[in-house]
């Protein structure tokens, strides 16, 4: 439980990090700008049936997997859209920990070590040489595509769409379900490294109040030749997107 917290939101803000920069595909004239015009459809219903809502809090069952951790526990996550992001880990129903992520900064209370950290989204990226972006963590906690562009590819494949793209430095590849436009995978990989992220996400459910459905499941996984292969399981048990919501953050 130690380590459970910061291990997520560094995996999280580790998938930040790759594909940042517009993605272009290669490939004859005729074919790429044909596949590009198809992808760039399939990109614009993604965005439309994108899941949207001011406020959530959610209660999910959360797993961490790591060549150093296996450990799991119960979390409560609460987002007011580009405002804030809260989270309290339990174990057997005691807090282990707590974290507060603000557009500009983080804070970290560890329960169990009496350890406190305040420090902004830079001292992640000094430190862990990571690109730290609360937009785009707002977005996987959403459950919504991040690092879409329309410079992409698209075919079809058993009732999904699957959408590629990459440049010098990064490829994308998404899996899209025909119909309901549900980004189900979306795995990115740094070019000439072995670093990849892979975001999974599965269970939609409308919930009332919010606009589009909702991933009830995800799995976050990330694997490099520095960190391992790790990977966090979050399994949603419930969720409510009623406002406004408290995120307090004293130590108690």
């Amino acid at each position: 439980m130690r380590y459970l917290l910061p291990y997520f939101f560094l995996l999280t803000l580790f998938a930040m990090g790759c594909g940042t920069r517009n993605t272009s595909t290669t490939g004859g004239a005729s074919t790429s700008t044909s596949s590009r015009a198809a992808a760039s459809k399939v990109v614009r219903n993604v965005e439309k049936n994108a899941f949207k809502t001011q406020y959530l809090e959610g209660s999910a069952r959360i797993k961490l997997e790591s060549e150093k951790l296996n450990i799991g526990g119960t979390a409560t996550i609460r987002l007011e859209r580009d405002k804030a992001i809260w989270v309290s880990v339990k174990k057997f129903g005691f807090e282990g920990a707590r974290a507060l992520i603000r557009p500009d900064s983080f804070f970290l209370y560890n329960r169990l070590s009496g350890d406190n950290l305040a420090e902004p989204l830079s001292y992640v990226e000094r430190k862990y040489n990571v690109p730290a972006r609360f937009d785009l963590l707002q977005e996987i906690i959403l459950g919504n595509a991040v690092f879409l562009t329309r410079d992409l590819e698209v075919a079809t494949q058993d009732g999904l769409f699957e959408l590629a793209g990459s440049d010098s430095k990064y490829t994308t590849n998404y899996l899209v379900e025909d119909g309901s436009y549900h980004v189900k995978r979306m795995r990115l990989t740094e070019n000439g490294t072995d670093r990849v992220v892979e975001i999974v996400n599965s269970d939609f459910k409308p919930v009332a109040g919010g606009q589009g459905a909702f991933a009830h499941e995800r799995v976050v996984s990330i694997d490099s030749k520095d960190s391992g292969p790790a990977m966090v399981e979050l399994d949603y048990s419930k969720v409510r997107l009623e406002g406004p919501l408290e995120m307090p953050f004293r130590r108690r």
